[in-house]
């Protein structure tokens, strides 16, 4: 509801307004390098169509405090315009301005300004250096920064910030790094070493993107020391956002102001949804996924399958995040990195015992691994409620372990080459991902059939492992044993178990999946900084940005 009001009131913003000089903000992809005494270089790369009126690109940046911005560069097509230092003149004409950038000075911040040239696209990239970013507080190092305004006319379509070390600094990782994104709707993590920000749709007038990253003592040298502890700079950006709370107010507030303008809209949800026209065509190609796909989708790589259920549905919803790990403990076992032992206390409970050291090279499947394994104590035999009181004990870690394995799916997609930009699929990534919809649809109504194929047994395991990620693995394990008895038995037989005790397996998993981690959710709350969503409110107290921007 906070979106679709968000869209009606850009909507009235900027009703009349007057021919603007840059027709479309397709993309900005922003780098951010930080060197250790807190000061940054800074690239935007900015996509958009310029009209024939205005003269000139700017861009203000202001709140600036103790920091100072300079050596802006501006090229184009590899050719670099003319720099003009602080010597800008607004009042130049179109012509003039054409090939040259400079800076205009304000009382609190600059103008970072550049020619517009001929009307048409352009692809402009400008960097220009930035003092004092991230400043010291007494217990933590970190920076609250806008880098794309509110009230840019038009507002950008996507935005992608990547902020990296350039220089010789440790890894960052959640054990180091927080991060928060403020003014857009979209997600913030740490990624590979990097802090990865990017919207999920596109930007509204009011719209801003923020990000506010904190670092532990010791990974930089800050030259401002801001002083104070971090928490109170932290609750200021937190106030009046989404992070920590379940909107509940907003929600009712919302829905009385907009149940009339918005009626029809959610009757045509409820239609489409009914229908089936529930995937967003961006990575699906296609709204309506019928049809059947018998093979293991996306090599069988589980994380990139939880990206496309978590990001892909176009009306929202919940794809519970404990899904993928029950999968995980699933897969686990089938491959023999776990044993499945009966519990001596329960008939219908088993117990689990660590049998391998370490199961991946991805981090993000290892660190839940361990997680589990560190829960089992020095017998190293996982126990009724030894995974939920670890949670709950550490409870932002594992809070934030679903995002990172979304995280991790689209960088999978990305590197594949299946993007032809961030978040839109290219024509094999787009079947590549009708696949694992098409998969969903072969396991739903794969028990209803009459046929009864032979199927190696290593199959089976992986239709199992599906199974829990779509969240049917009880019933499909069930019908399994009921429509094929032989390759159920052999299933159980290969992994140590008898039938039955595979059918608990296959329950448990999921139940102390969810219990561990509705737990530490709970607990957690989302202002962990352990990334995943943005929040559209909050951000106070930031530095950089302003308001406006773009052609005038």
């Amino acid at each position: 509801m906070k979106r679709l009001l968000a869209i009606a009131l850009a909507a009235v913003l900027c009703f009349g307004a007057a021919a603007q000089s840059i027709k479309s903000i397709k993309d900005v992809d922003i780098r951010v390098e930080l060197q250790q005494d807190g000061s940054a270089w800074i690239t935007q790369v900015w996509d958009v169509d310029a009209s024939s009126s205005g003269t000139e690109w700017y861009m203000p940046i202001g709140n600036l405090g103790p920091m100072t911005i300079s050596d802006l560069q501006v090229s184009e097509n590899g050719e670099a315009f003319e720099s003009l230092g602080d010597d800008w003149d607004v009042d130049r004409p179109r012509s003039w301005k054409a090939g040259k950038c400079g800076i205009v000075r304000k009382h609190d911040g600059v103008e970072l300004c550049w020619g517009l040239g001929e009307p048409g696209w352009h692809h402009w990239t400008a960097r220009f250096y930035v003092t004092g970013l991230v400043q010291a507080y007494d217990d933590a190092d970190a920076f609250n920064f806008q880098f794309v305004n509110r009230g840019m006319s038009p507002a950008p379509e996507h935005v992608l910030l990547t902020i990296v070390p350039a220089f010789n600094s440790p890894v960052w990782t959640y054990d180091n790094t927080r991060v928060w994104g403020f003014g857009f709707y979209g997600d913030i993590n740490v990624v590979n070493g990097a802090v990865v920000a990017e919207s999920s749709e596109p930007l509204s007038y009011g719209s801003s993107v923020i990000a506010l990253v904190r670092f532990e003592k010791g990974i930089f040298q800050p030259s401002v020391v801001a002083g104070g502890p971090f928490q109170d700079f932290l609750d200021n950006a937190l106030e009046d956002s989404s992070y920590g709370d379940d909107d509940g107010t907003w929600i009712l507030i919302l829905f009385a102001l907009c149940f009339v303008l918005f009626l029809g809209l959610v009757i045509w949800i409820g239609i489409a949804s009914a229908l089936g026209y529930k995937w967003k065509k961006s990575l699906f190609g296609r709204t309506k996924i019928d049809g059947w796909y018998r093979d293991i989708p996306l090599e069988g790589n589980l994380m990139p399958a939880e990206y496309l259920l978590v990001k892909g549905k176009r009306f929202g919803g919940s794809t519970p995040a404990q899904n993928i790990i029950g999968a995980f403990f699933l897969r686990w076992i089938m491959n023999g990195d776990i044993v499945v032992e009966p519990d001596p206390k329960s008939s219908k409970r088993v117990n689990l015992k660590f049998n391998s050291v370490t199961v991946s090279t991805d981090d993000v499947e290892e660190d839940l691994f361990q997680m589990a394994r560190t829960a089992s104590g020095s017998n190293m035999l996982l126990e009724k409620g030894e995974f939920e009181k670890w949670s709950r004990k550490n409870a932002a870690k594992m809070a934030a372990w679903p995002d990172r394995a979304v995280a991790r799916g689209k960088t999978w997609f990305k590197n594949k080459g299946y993007f032809v930009k961030d978040g839109t699929c290219s024509t094999e990534g787009a079947t590549q991902a009708c696949h694992l919809i098409e998969f969903q649809n072969f396991l739903k109504a794969f028990t209803l059939s009459d046929q009864r194929e032979a199927v190696e047994v290593k199959l089976w395991k992986d239709y199992l492992v599906y199974a829990q990620l779509f969240g049917v693995a009880d019933k499909v394990a069930s019908q399994f044993k009921k429509l094929y008895p032989a390759e159920f038995e052999q299933v159980a037989q290969s992994t140590g178990m008898d039938t039955t005790t595979l059918l608990y397996t296959m329950h448990w998993t999921n139940s102390f999946s969810t219990k561990a981690f509705n737990s530490a959710a709970t607990k957690a709350g989302s202002a962990s900084g352990f990334g995943g969503h943005t929040s559209f409110g909050g951000g106070g107290g930031f530095s950089g940005g302003g308001f406006g921007g773009g052609g005038r």
